[in-house]
């Protein structure tokens, strides 16, 4: 079940960080600049945490706003630490503790404010055109919350006309599009002034219904002819000087391989859009087909898993915080397919942050290999120009993998004392590798760095 939790900040960029970070990492986030904004919120329904800002908690007045709902002020409260969101930026290990704390929550749903909300029924039974076609007519303000099997959404309204929405990690009218083609789920709606901090959606009701209905159809069409299935996409040429904004939004995220779902979560475009741009690009030759990218593997069969967790626990090096790592050193375009394919394993948590523009050492997952044992797999790109950086992650290394001939890499290593193993993903040196192939790399890493330690 997706957790929900309420972040309540006044720095609108810190809100707009964290919200987004939280999303990332599956959870149902609703946000408020204050603890007015929150309270209205919380009216609705019961969120399973608080997020709160550290000048919010020293509010003498926290429990009593916190109080006029009830039930809130027993909810679990969690605090933003100053450095985590210093200058707008969230510290990505501190959002991924937060994370686990909040979904370890002991317990189950949150509890509803039931006496603040107006009705509810199944999308089943009324549809949400015909729902906010009757809401507009009578002119309603408040909160339409959403559940979907796919994920929670929400959309706002201000005397009957939309102004705001949320689909899992969507916004904005994108969201709003989305949530119309749903059919299966529950909605409760909620009255009342609702104040969103931005208003991203400036169609008015009627125009929305007509013309979201309408690119539904159009998009479905397209994604059809597309027939990719569990095939991914990646760029294989730049973009052209005369490139749309769009175009090159595209090309910037395929430079990683994704699903056609997953280009369509992460571009901000509307998904009409984006899939006549795809379907062009594609003609263009500008992007492939990769077979199966969608395909997912586990890291190890359990026994094997069970024996790497172990080990992994063992070579943690003394004296470095966070998760023991591993490094992978190769060409920055190898490194890519290598962050592809960790993505489509069953163990793997993704960065919420994107691949760095320069060639410098960067995270490229995190393997949940047990309760309490996770493995940190780093990407240090072979541009010896940047070989002095090198020098940030290696000595937390328990061992890196050479996928590429480097003189330097093994003098550096040698300099940390971190064991530096030639490796392969097979004999073409595959820039777009089976997540299997990468399994059995970072196995193979693991056992021999264990194997020399003794």
């Amino acid at each position: 079940m997706t957790r929900s939790v309420l972040v309540v900040e006044p720095d609108v960029d810190v809100l707009g960080s964290v919200a987004s970070s939280l999303r990332a990492r599956g959870l149902d986030v609703w946000i408020a600049d204050g603890l007015e904004r929150a309270v209205e919120r919380a009216r609705s329904g019961l969120p399973h945490a608080l997020v709160l800002s550290q000048t919010l908690v020293r509010s003498p007045t926290l429990d009593a706003e916190l109080g006029r709902v009830p039930g809130l002020a027993t909810v679990p409260r969690f605090v933003l630490s100053g450095s985590s969101a210093s200058g707008g930026v969230v510290d990505g290990s501190e959002i991924a503790a937060l994370v686990h704390r909040i979904v370890t929550l002991p317990g189950g749903r949150a509890a509803q404010a039931g006496e603040a909300t107006d009705f509810r029924g199944d999308l089943s039974q009324i549809a949400l055109p015909d729902l906010l076609q009757l809401l507009g007519s009578n002119r309603q303000s408040g909160t339409l919350s959403i559940q979907t099997p796919l994920g929670p959404g929400e959309v706002r309204l201000v005397d009957g006309e939309p102004v705001d929405a949320s689909y899992r990690r969507l916004e904005g009218a994108k969201a709003l599009v989305r949530l119309l083609g749903e059919r299966e789920g529950t909605f409760s709606f909620a009255s009342g002034a609702t104040m969103p901090l931005v208003r991203r959606i400036e169609w008015s009701a009627s125009w929305l219904l007509i013309e979201g209905m309408r690119q539904l159809d159009e998009a479905r069409r397209l994604e059809a002819a597309l027939g990719l299935g569990d095939d991914a996409l990646i760029a294989v040429a730049p973009a052209s000087p005369d490139a749309t904004d769009l175009e090159q939004n595209l090309l910037q995220i395929l430079a990683v391989p994704r699903t056609l779902a997953e280009l369509l979560d992460e571009t901000p475009a509307l998904d009409l859009d984006a899939l006549r741009v795809v379907t062009e690009l594609l003609e263009q030759g500008s992007v492939r087909r990769i077979k199966g990218g969608a395909a997912r593997a586990d890291l190890a069969d359990p026994e094997r898993a069970g024996v790497l967790s172990a080990l992994v626990k063992r070579l943690e090096r003394a004296g470095f915080r966070g998760a023991p790592r591993v490094g992978i050193a190769a060409p920055s375009r190898r490194l890519l397919g290598v962050l592809s394919a960790l993505g489509r394993l069953a163990e793997a948590m993704l960065p919420s942050e994107s691949v760095p523009a320069a060639p410098i050492p960067h995270v490229l997952a995190t393997l949940r290999l047990a309760d309490g044992v996770d493995l940190e797999i780093v990407g240090i790109p072979l541009v010896e120009a940047y070989a002095p950086v090198w020098a940030l992650v290696l000595p937390g290394c328990i061992g890196v993998a050479r996928l590429a001939p480097s003189d330097t890499l093994v003098r550096a290593c040698q300099l940390s004392s971190v064991p530096c193993y030639e490796l392969s993903l097979g004999e073409n040196g595959d820039d777009d590798p089976a997540p299997e192939r990468v399994a059995a790399l970072v196995c193979d890493l693991v056992e021999r760095a264990a194997g020399e330690r003794g």
